[in-house]
């Protein structure tokens, strides 16, 4: 009976939670920092996607606040970095942070001057172009 009542109460507290369970850190400048912690990956033979789903991976009502104007991509050979400036650091709480996922190394090599990105009914999908047409078995190598 009494575990019961403890799992109950777990469920709840966990229920209660943001999406976004790593805290913000503050980097040199004093900005808060988000880790970007959930995305999906979609293989293809000549692109790898990250999307972001913002209201779903980041926190409800986060696509409000992302434009094009503070999404910052930026891809090397075996790595991608995407920065989203400016967003509350949830939904709870309205301090500006920004927002990282950085993703290295790569499983395989990019060409950074053929990525492309857009924001879209608050989804933000990254095309990162593969050097070679090969399979990715997933985003980053180990």
């Amino acid at each position: 009976q009494r575990l019961a009542e403890e799992d109950r109460l777990r469920t709840d507290v966990l229920a209660s939670l943001e999406r976004s369970q790593m805290p913000a850190v503050r980097t040199d400048d004093g900005m808060l920092q988000k880790t970007i912690e959930h995305y999906t990956f979609a293989d293809a033979e000549a692109i790898a996607t990250i999307a972001i789903e913002l209201d779903k991976d980041l926190f409800e009502g986060a696509a409000g606040f992302v434009t094009e104007e503070n999404v910052e991509v930026s891809v090397k050979d075996s790595e991608a970095t995407i920065l989203l400036h400016r967003v509350p650091a949830s939904k709870s709480v309205a301090t500006e942070a920004e927002w990282r996922l950085h993703v290295s190394p790569l499983f395989h090599s990019v060409s950074p001057e053929q990525t492309t990105w857009r924001l879209r009914k608050g989804k933000l999908s990254v095309k990162l172009a593969k050097r070679k047409k090969q399979d990715w078995r997933r985003l980053v190598k180990f």
